[in-house]
């Protein structure tokens, strides 16, 4: 500030100050005695010299210093009485909109300005009043603005075809409905369109209008579409149609506004959207197009913008300052590309707000060093966000907006693009992997040419599918059934729950390929792969849309290493879940195992991993304060750095091994005041576009052979927050709950098979034990809950430790009797569930729940009153072995 200061005063300069509050308020106050001081020798006329930022100099008496704000938004600061002071206020709060509108259009050469301005103001003022309130709305100046010009441009366009200045009246208030109608529509949610056309025939009864059809931008839009196998069709109301218009919509504001904004729930296509028109519009104009992605939220502000050194007071690039200034030096021909910089994240006003200037008609991005860099024509600035609720209508007002609804891309959309991604990509290729994780172009098998025996399977499995595709199928049905009636750990949408069905359908497809190709004398018939197909289609929509019990056989798979931590029992639900992993991880998806603490997550899942080649696993524990840099040093520690062809590439260092990065606990890091969590949109970024940008020098590093997975507690228990919807719109979540009462006994019936192995004489009681454990554990869970204490939890880890308790004390005997075992039983079962309780009335209601399950399952096995004699005391003090004691032998 005192730099830009000195030069006003010494060129006597008029200097506006936008956006004044924005300044922290200790800035605030040292700025107000600098303009003090400069004020105080402007009214002594100029000869009296100021000390200003260490120089000593005369101020030119022509100097002016002006400030605009906008009071009480998100992320300004009071101003301190003292500055007050020393500037006059100006309330700015109702500008005359028809006096503006009238000179804008005669501007824009509107021969009929005076009746089109009495028309568009009420109608502006009729869309504030009853279209509903959101976010992204605005119909303030700047909104009519745009408005007007889009209305000059399609009169200039119109003026070029037809060479004449002779356009009827009506004609000129077609065009304004038209304006209208792209300007305003892009951003509308669905209910208020149809107000909005109902507003406009009461403002311009019987004007009419035709929209511009643009065909061959269509043309060229349906050619990428094809590529890329998307769903899209140009007949209003069919599959398809919708999501087309917005990306024509897209193209429309973009050539209004510089600055744009893609809203929308996760998954409603606002990125496909962008991607397919850049590619077009590369096609359409010969004109190469480039994006920047960047996620605002995933790195500091300073490493966004730049920051400056305090002592050498040396200027260092942030990568948005990086990028426009490559493109300003157009060393490498940047100026002759479509450049498009997408900030890919959550919104708010600390950060937004820097680009205030960009975003306005100055197209500047002034530097805290005094540089103004101007933004070049061919540079967009795209915004993509799910929602706008931290934004401030500073920044809104100055974007296009564009609206994506849930409604643009539907279930039958994704329904039908993965059928034709059955027909014509083969399942068992890195082609398939390539598509399904980022969408991008892979050789298709042309549906006209000789398809080998693979995709002859692929499309008999997709011709079993389509019918239950269809709109009365099952597969809509049950989706429609597990969005609206289950439970889900995290808020369910169809395309989350879709792309897991899909991954495991591929999974079960590129089964029966294998099978079929293994066939030697014959291949499979149509009615085999048929009824293959719906076994799979029925088993995993089961499995992925709900939680489902089988019955569950005894195993004994396990007769030794009892007291391993790593070792898995196998139920129906653990075979569920290694299924649903190995499905994922074929596909190299990232996913998240969620449940409560001691369900069994991170076992299942290094259970999961082993069982893949060449996979080298690293535990990363998340907690609330985990920044980017902790993934960041990870990599750094395991990975390289190589330089490529295709740009820097991260890699492990053992060649042909994936390393997998395990987040623990992924939900602890803490949000900011915004709602985001920093380390999730890094980790956001890292998988949906497979790279980041390396602060050092600002270049893109590629990920190869790098795969992420998590672990974390529902949201809903103390310290854990909800991730972003974003987020998991990549990423499926397997949900992993306490096991049942007939998986419990599954489980530790294997391991009290195995220990008591040892033991002949009591063998025989192995399933009564371990349903006598189930008994009292399930009966202290629901009686006893952190309602009553915060430290009443139970979770199967209490019969793993009881198990392993009673198997730690039996190894070093050489005989065991029933009524041994039985008191060893009652006394780890005390130690365990008793100890924790608070009141005597708890102890006592364990004391007998213990007497009444050791009744019922041990009743004729020994003399039970000798059994569960009490103090039940056991020591390894007195001997080497953990044996039964009296109180007074300890005491002696």
């Amino acid at each position: 500030m005192g730099r830009i200061l000195v030069g006003f005063w010494q060129v006597g300069a008029w200097g506006c100050f936008d956006e004044f509050n924005r300044l922290e308020e200790r800035m605030l106050s040292a700025v107000s005695q600098q303009i003090q001081t400069i004020q105080e020798a402007v009214r002594a006329g100029g000869d009296m010299s100021v000390d200003l930022v260490g120089k000593r100099l005369n101020v030119n008496s022509n100097i002016g210093i002006f400030i605009t704000m906008n009071p009480g938004y998100s992320g300004r600061s009071n101003l301190p009485d003292n500055l007050k002071q020393i500037f006059r206020s100006l309330a700015m709060t109702q500008p005359d909109r028809q006096l503006i509108a009238e000179v804008m259009l005669f501007s824009q050469r509107f021969r009929t300005a005076e009746t089109l301005a009495n028309k568009i103001v009420p109608l502006f003022i009729l869309c504030e009043e009853q279209l509903s309130a959101q976010c992204h709305y605005d119909f303030g100046l700047r909104a009519l603005k745009y408005v007007l010009f889009s209305a000059g441009n399609i009169k200039r366009d119109k003026l070029d075809k037809m060479g004449s200045t002779a356009l009827e009246d009506i004609a000129e208030q077609q065009m304004l409905i038209q304006s209208v109608c792209e300007t305003l529509v892009p951003k509308l949610v669905n209910e208020d369109i149809a107000l909005l056309f109902s507003l406009l025939s009461d403002v311009f009864p019987g004007i009419h209008y035709t929209a511009n059809q643009m065909k061959e931008l269509r043309q060229q839009l349906s050619t990428v579409c094809n590529e890329h196998l998307f769903v899209h069709n140009d007949v209003q109301g069919e599959m398809g149609s919708m999501w087309l218009d917005k990306v024509l919509q897209l193209y429309q504001i973009k050539n209004l506004n510089h600055g744009l904004m893609l809203v929308g729930s996760s998954g409603s296509g606002k990125t496909m959207a962008w991607k397919v028109l850049l590619k077009a519009l590369e096609r359409w104009e010969n004109v190469e197009g480039v994006a920047h992605v960047i996620d605002a939220k995933a790195m500091s502000k300073g490493a966004l913008y730049g920051v400056m050194d305090p002592n050498t007071r040396e200027w260092t690039d942030g990568l948005f300052t990086s990028i426009i200034r490559k493109i300003i030096d157009n060393v490498r021909r940047e100026a002759d590309r479509r450049q498009w910089i997408i900030f890919d994240g959550d919104v708010d006003p600390e950060w937004v707000e820097n680009l205030n200037s960009v975003l306005d008609d100055n197209e500047l991005l002034t530097l805290p060093n005094g540089e103004r860099l101007s933004i070049p024509p061919n540079v967009r600035i795209i915004i993509e966000v799910a929602d706008l609720k931290y934004a401030t209508l500073a920044t809104v007002s100055r974007c296009g907006m564009v609206w994506f609804s849930e409604e643009v891309v539907t279930s039958e959309m994704l329904f039908e693009r993965y059928l034709s991604m059955i027909r014509r990509v083969p399942l068992d290729s890195e082609s398939a992997i390539i598509f399904s994780s980022s969408n991008a172009p892979v050789n298709l098998v042309a549906e006209d040419a000789k398809p080998s025996r693979a995709i002859e399977v692929q499309r008999s499995a997709a011709l079993a599918l389509q019918t239950h595709f269809s709109q009365d199928g099952i597969v809509p049905g049950a989706l429609k059934y597990a969005v609206a009636e289950l439970e889900h750990i995290m808020p369910p949408t169809p395309q989350r729950l879709l792309s897991s069905f899909f991954s495991m359908m591929s999974y079960s497809i590129r089964k029966m390929v294998s099978h079929d190709e293994g066939l030697i004398d014959d291949s499979m018939e149509l009615d085999q792969i048929q009824n293959f197909v719906l076994r799979s289609m029925l088993t995993n929509l089961v499995w992925v849309f709900s939680n489902y019990n089988f019955f569950a056989t005894k195993s004994t798979g396990v007769s030794h290493r009892v007291a391993a931590a790593d070792i898995v029992v196998p139920t129906i639900n653990t075979v569920r879940h290694e299924m649903l992993l190995a499905a994922w991880l074929a596909e190299r998806k990232p996913l998240v195992l969620c449940g409560p603490p001691g369900s069994g997550k991170t076992m299942t899942l290094l259970a999961a991993l082993r069982s893949q080649q060449e996979m080298n696993v690293v535990n990363v524990n998340f907690s609330s304060s985990t920044t980017p840099e902790l993934l960041l040093r990870t990599f750094d520690h395991y990975c390289e750095y190589r330089s490529t062809p295709n740009g820097v590439v991260l890699a492990p260092v053992q060649m042909s091994q994936w390393l997998v990065i395990f987040c623990d606990e992924i939900n602890l890091p803490a949000p900011d005041k915004y709602g985001t969590q920093r380390v999730i949109s890094f980790l956001r970024q890292l998988v949906e576009l497979n790279g980041f940008y390396r602060t050092s020098d600002h270049s893109w590093v590629s990920l190869e052979r790098i795969q992420f997975v998590g672990a974390c507690n529902p949201p809903t228990d103390p310290g854990r927050h909800p991730m972003t919807s974003r987020f998991f719109l990549h990423v499926p979540i397997v949900y992993v709950d306490y096991p049942g009462q007939t998986s419990l006994q599954q489980i530790y019936g294997t391991f009290n098979r195995a220990m008591l192995k040892m033991t002949p004489a009591v063998r025989g009681l192995a399933d009564q034990l371990t349903n006598s454990m189930v008994d009292v554990y399930l009966a202290s869970q629901e009686h006893f809950t952190q309602d009553d204490q915060p430290h009443y939890v139970y979770t199967p880890r209490e019969l793993t430790r009881w198990m392993r308790g009673i198997s730690e004390a039996i190894t070093q005997l050489e005989s065991l009797s029933a009524e041994q075992l039985i008191r060893l039983c009652a006394h780890e079962a005390i130690r365990l569930f008793q100890d924790r309780l608070v009141t005597q009335d708890e102890r006592d209601w364990t004391d007998k729940l213990v007497d009444e399950t050791a009744e019922k399952y041990f009743g004729n096995a020994c003399r039970l009153d000798e059994a569960l004699k009490r103090p039940l005391l056991y020591s390894c003090w007195l001997s080497r072995n953990y044996v039964p004691v009296t109180r007074d032998e300890l005491q002696d």
